[in-house]
């Protein structure tokens, strides 16, 4: 199993975190980030030939010919160019072609072939399109790998009869497709970044599973570290790893709408809570003299930030967010090295447990109850969905 970085914005710290610090196997460049022409040249002062062997790139058509922000437009056959009233499927199709040459002319041997969104009731459109789309793959080589792009929102997560349609529609026909490159909404609550929605859960793991089983290899993109929950259950090829929110939790509007939110005081990822602590409950830790309980140990990005020494008033702090990358590559290596599924249920099944123990040992030994998202609200779920589905 490869772990991919994400790259959007300061990808600097990604390209620095796998040549430095050896996290992750590769790359996936985003489109949104990335300036059309721009792959390929020095980036973040690597050399292409450093950083292309390992590369792959997302050009992110989720959003069709309503697509904004970013650098998308700077792409010619992007949809997000297309001004027609209407989205045909030829104009598609050829932005879809354009941009499978575009990585081919670079040397890519693993190519996203770009989809588009449709809403589950424009389903069969959808279905035109792939089998359009199929017929464009040139017979598998020993050299280059293909990837389909399947999209999911909230709600085509949560329709398990518009997942198992979709199954049998990108599983019946001959497929051209090595696998397939899986874009999928979290189904996130307000003040979670965990889900906690077990139909997502459970047609996520369908789809996973199910592709395993017909012989495709699968790339969970966009993955937060509940990823670690469908690896115990099902192998996966690739798991992208990814530094901001928009490239943990997968959502359609960012490429159709302007984007909200605020800046963040910051957040501690901690493997032994397998959770993110906000900056500020750190405080609880420093005067109850336990940080140590929710130390990353042999992280020397744990080591610094819990330092007293570390502000976290200054914005841009790229050891916070390589002590994530850090934290979760190794939790989702150490499972994909474990072949034995059940011994792996096992091993998750062991930290979700101790982690809820170290909740409760911080709730009555040392009065810290963290709240929100810093809370233990998703390792109930997280541990009922492993039993649930155990080998």
């Amino acid at each position: 199993m490869k772990i991919l970085h994400h790259l959007g914005h300061n990808h600097k710290w990604n390209l620095d975190a796998y040549f430095d610090n050896s996290i992750g196997d590769g790359f996936i460049f985003n489109a949104f980030s990335f300036n059309y022409n721009k792959i390929g040249s020095k980036i973040s002062g690597y050399s292409p030939k450093d950083y292309m062997p390992v590369s792959m790139i997302d050009h992110q058509f989720f959003g069709n010919k309503n697509t904004i922000g970013g650098k998308l437009s700077s792409y010619p056959y992007h949809p997000a160019n297309d001004e027609s009233s209407v989205s045909t499927s030829i104009s598609g199709i050829d932005g879809i072609s354009q941009s499978i040459k575009y990585q081919l002319n670079l040397g890519l041997t693993n190519i996203i072939v770009p989809n588009f969104h449709y809403e589950s009731d424009s389903f069969d459109h959808g279905t035109k399109i792939l089998n359009k789309i199929n017929k464009l793959i040139p017979n598998a080589t020993s050299q280059n790998n293909y990837f389909m792009t399947i999209c999911l929102t909230d709600n085509q997560i949560e329709d398990s009869s518009y997942v198992e349609k979709m199954l049998r529609a990108y599983t019946d026909m001959h497929i051209g497709f090595d696998g397939f490159y899986i874009a999928c909404s979290s189904c996130l609550e307000y003040k979670k970044k965990i889900s906690l929605n077990i139909k997502y859960y459970t047609n996520l793991l369908k789809i996973l599973s199910t592709l395993k089983y017909q012989k495709f290899k699968t790339i969970l993109a966009y993955a937060n570290w509940d990823a670690a929950v469908f690896l115990a259950l099902t192998d996966i090829d690739a798991i992208s790893i990814g530094t901001y929110e928009n490239l943990r939790n997968f959502d359609i509007s960012r490429f159709t709408e302007e984007p909200g939110g605020g800046p963040s005081k910051g957040w501690y990822f901690s493997d032994k809570l397998l959770n993110m602590i906000k900056s500020q409950h750190l405080d609880f830790f420093k005067n109850q003299n336990c940080l140590d309980l929710i130390a990353n140990e042999k992280n020397i990005f744990s080591d610094v930030i819990l330092d007293n020494a570390f502000d976290w008033n200054t914005t841009h702090k790229p050891d916070i967010h390589k002590n994530y990358l850090l934290s979760v590559s190794r939790i989702l290596k150490q499972l994909s090295n474990i072949k034995d599924l059940k011994l792996r249920q096992k091993f998750l099944l062991e930290k979700i447990e101790n982690a809820q123990s170290l909740y409760e040992k911080l709730n009555t030994t040392y009065k810290i109850f963290l709240p929100d998202e810093s809370s233990d609200y998703f390792l109930g779920t997280w541990k009922a969905f492993i039993q649930m589905h155990s080998t």
